[in-house]
């Protein structure tokens, strides 16, 4: 995988969480919390911690090939 695609791979995360971010307060706003406000705050933390992870993994890589 190239450099450019594992960074955009990251950023696509984290939009997508944002976007089912947006969701969940849309939800919320107009009808509480319900099925589907749950579900889109699961999948936003999803999408949130799997961006982090491969941001760290990123890190590792560029760190450990500048040594």
């Amino acid at each position: 995988m190239s450099k450019n695609s594992f960074l955009t791979q990251i950023i696509f995360n984290y939009v997508m969480a944002a976007v089912f971010i947006w969701f969940t307060i849309d939800f919320v706003k107009s009808a509480g919390w319900g099925f589907f406000s749950i579900l889109c705050v699961v999948i936003a933390t999803n999408d949130f911690v799997r961006g982090t992870k491969m941001l760290q993994l990123f890190l590792k890589i560029t760190n450990h090939n500048k040594d």
